[in-house]
């Protein structure tokens, strides 16, 4: 017989007794599945936790990279420094940031390729009696074409809206729901405050974001909402610049940084009153807030797995007294020790890896019935559990390892038993 034959059969004969101590392994375990379900309740529970939670914070996270992905990485945004002050509402009556400071950047960064500056504002809106409220943008031509927005039907805001402060509006497709629009709504008035604004366009569904509908939204010419709104909301204009090449990115950011210091005045040393964001800076803070979310989460489930692998190690135990006759029966018709070892250290990660199953499906499912509950009671657009292919091999590979490192011991106490003494056992 040559090598290749003897090694042959060595692999099939350790496959054969691998697959013959899984087989009494589960037996085991089956033998008693109270206790069994019992002794894996904390891994469970752990798992079930980490699935849970990681599912949620991993959909919501997925919910901002996808919004991301509309916006280019030639796009950053420009928003008033509020932290510069002690409070937020100090923030918005002391900083400045205009229409104007759009154009002027607009004009002398060559960099720059197009800037879309909008005001936010929320309002009461209706419709031949039909009454509700939304949020309500002001914004120029150049918004369309930056934010990378589609229209089902109509057209957009133009310049020459902007520089005739026009009442017209391009609303989202929630809107023909609030208000019971026809479906041909083009043409149509509604109220807009004390406003009478006229429908020229219906924006594309774009679904929900950051748990708030897209498309709950009335865009209006910026120069027409400044009109309505008054001098604090023109103050708090944001901006989304556009730049020529997204390979000087930084050089990009740095000459808009000293247009806007000069337009405002600002001296050496002093603050910016103004913070500018990279889609790319946006994307790095979100990755390391998943990152940290993540560890924090682990760490923290991980006192539970510990928990769990404790009681598993005290159930084997006390499994390895009560088959004390078995395991010198085995020993006695040819089982080595190795054998047995093999066989409870199996069983203990067998049992840990079903509990990490159980965990890991009853976790999905209370992950979706938990964003089910979300968007019944505080948003329709909260987003969907999503469970990424690495928190499934994560969760069963720490329910395994659990098992396995809490399984030595008793494996280890078993297979050192006197076989003479284990079959005189009663």
């Amino acid at each position: 017989m040559s090598s290749a034959q003897i090694k042959k059969e060595e692999i099939f004969g350790l496959w054969g007794t691998f697959v013959e101590l899984v087989k009494v392994s589960l037996r085991a375990i089956m033998g008693s599945k109270m206790r069994s379900f019992l002794t894996v309740l904390g891994i469970i529970i752990g798992v079930l936790a980490v699935v849970t939670v990681l599912s949620i914070i991993q959909g919501v996270f997925a919910s901002f990279f996808k919004e991301f992905e509309t916006m280019g990485a030639d796009t950053m945004f420009i928003r008033p420094n509020y932290e510069m002050f002690k409070s937020h509402v100090e923030g918005i009556r002391r900083l400045k940031m205009t229409y104007d400071d759009a154009l002027y950047v607009k004009e002398n960064v060559p960099d720059v390729k197009d800037v879309a500056p909008f005001l936010m504002s929320s309002d009461q809106i209706s419709y031949r009696g039909k009454k509700d409220s939304t949020q309500i943008i002001g914004t120029t031509d150049s918004y369309i074409t930056v934010n990378n927005l589609g229209l089902d039907e109509g057209r957009f805001i133009s310049s020459v809206d902007v520089a005739t402060r026009r009442k017209v509006c391009v609303i989202g497709v929630d809107i023909i729901d609030k208000l019971a629009l026809p479906p041909q709504c083009i043409g149509e008035e509604i109220q807009i405050g004390r406003g009478t604004y006229t429908i020229i366009g219906v924006q594309e569904k774009k679904g929900g974001s950051f748990g708030q509908s897209q498309d709950d939204i009335i865009y209006i010419p910026l120069t027409t909402g400044v009109q309505q709104y008054g001098q604090t909301v023109a103050n708090q204009v944001f901006m989304v610049v556009q730049v020529k090449d997204v390979k000087k990115m930084d050089d990009s950011v740095d000459r808009i940084s000293t247009a806007l210091r000069r337009k405002h005045g600002l001296k050496f040393g002093q603050e910016d009153d103004f913070r500018i964001f990279t889609v790319e800076q946006v994307r790095k803070i979100i990755k390391q807030f998943t990152s940290i979310s993540t560890l924090v989460v682990t760490a923290i489930v991980s006192i539970t797995l510990i928990v769990g692998g404790i009681g598993i190690m005290n159930i084997m135990l006390v499994s390895v007294t009560e088959r004390t006759r078995e395991i010198g029966i085995r020993m006695a018709v040819g089982a080595k020790r190795r054998h047995i070892l093999y066989q409870f250290l199996l069983e203990s990660v067998t049992l840990s890896t079903l509990g990490g199953i159980i965990g890991l499906l009853s976790g999905w499912g209370l992950a979706h019935l938990i964003v089910f509950i979300l968007r019944k009671s505080v948003s329709e657009t909260f987003p969907p559990a999503y469970v990424p292919i690495w928190v499934v091999f994560l969760s069963l590979l720490f329910a395994a390892l659990t098992g396995a490192v809490f399984g030595v011991y008793p494996a280890y106490k078993a297979s050192r038993l006197d076989p003479i003494e284990a079959l005189r056992y009663e």
